[in-house]
C-alpha cells in the first residue's frame, strides 16, 4: 500500500502528461462525475480529481517524513543522554520532556501562525519539535532496561566508553522499538498536520490531500462524494500502510517479543 501510494503521488503525474486543461480551473466542468475521461470527476473548480491526487499525496508523504525524521533523531538522542546520563541528566531531561508533553501541539502552531505567515518550514518545524517528547520516553525506558543486562555490565567493566557502548550496544538492542515508535510517530505527525491544513492552519496551497478534503467537504452535502472520499480515503490508507510496515519490521527483526507482545 504504501508503495503504491508512493508511486501513485510522485511517479504518476511523471508517467501520465496531464493537459493544462485538466489542472486548470474551469468552471464549465464543475463537479463532473467519474466518467472514462475523468476517472475520479472533478472538483469545484472544474480541475480533474485524479490529477490533483497525485499532485496533493507529494506534501503530506515528503513533510511527514521530514517531520518525523527530526523527531525522532531528536526524541532518541535525548532518550538515550537520559537512561544513559545519570539521575541528576535523566531528571532535569524527564522535566523538559514533561513540559513539552503538557503542551498541545495545536497550541504552538496557532502561536507561530498569528506571528509569522502559514508555511510548510515553519508547521513541519513546529509539529518536529512538539512530537520527540514520545520517542524520548520510550526510548529512555528500553535504555533503562537494557542498562541492567550482563553484557552492558560486562562492556562497562572493560573499560569501554559511553559513546561506543550506545553505539555497540545500547542502540542495536533497541531497534525493533524505535522503528516501530518512529512508524506511529508518522501517523501522528501526519494526522496533526491534516487536522491544522483542515482548519486553515496547516500546508499552504498548492493542493494537497488535506486541503482538497476540507475545500469539497460542502461538495458532500450536494453528492459530490468523490471530491470528498479520495483524498480521506488516501490519508487513511498511508497511515494504515506505515502502521502496518513498522509493525511487521519489529516482528521480523525480534520475533520473540513480538510474540510476548502479542500474547
Amino acid at each position: 500500500m504504501l508503495v503504491f501510494l508512493l508511486l501513485f503521488s510522485f511517479a504518476g503525474p511523471l508517467l501520465f502528461s496531464y493537459s493544462s486543461g485538466e489542472t486548470a480551473i474551469n468552471v464549465s466542468q464543475q463537479f463532473l462525475p467519474p466518467s472514462p475521461s475523468h476517472l475520479l470527476g472533478t472538483n469545484v473548480l472544474g480541475q480533474d480529481e485524479l490529477a490533483q491526487m497525485m499532485i496533493g499525496g507529494q506534501a503530506p508523504i515528503i513533510t511527514g517524513f521530514v517531520a518525523t525524521f527530526v523527531a525522532a533523531i531528536l526524541g532518541s538522542a535525548v532518550g538515550l543522554v537520559s537512561g544513559f546520563g545519570g539521575d541528576t541528566l535523566d531528571s532535569f531531561l524527564m522535566r523538559l520532556t514533561d513540559i513539552f508533553l503538557s503542551i498541545p501541539q495545536v497550541v504552538p502552531i496557532l502561536l507561530l501562525d498569528a506571528l509569522f505567515q502559514s508555511s510548510t518550514r515553519v508547521l513541519v518545524t513546529v509539529v518536529a519539535l512538539t512530537s520527540w517528547p514520545v520517542m524520548a520516553r520510550i526510548v529512555r525506558a528500553r535504555t533503562l532496561v537494557l542498562r541492567q543486562m550482563p553484557f552492558m555490565e560486562a562492556a562497562q567493566a572493560s573499560g569501554a566508553r559511553a559513546l561506543r557502548i550506545l553505539w555497540r550496544h545500547v542502540m542495536p538492542n533497541m531497534l525493533d522499538d524505535v522503528i516501530l515508535a518512529t512508524t506511529n510517530l508518522f501517523v501522528n505527525v501526519v494526522l496533526i498536520m491534516a487536522i491544522t491544513t483542515f482548519v486553515g492552519l496547516g500546508l499552504p496551497p498548492p493542493w494537497n490531500w488535506a486541503t482538497m478534503f476540507a475545500a469539497n467537504l460542502a461538495g458532500l452535502f450536494g453528492g459530490q462524494w468523490w471530491t470528498v472520499f479520495p483524498p480521506g480515503i488516501a490519508f487513511a490508507v498511508l497511515m494504515l500502510s506505515v502502521s502496518y510496515l513498522g509493525e511487521a519490521v519489529r516482528q521480523a527483526l525480534n520475533p520473540q517479543r513480538a510474540r510476548e507482545a502479542r500474547q
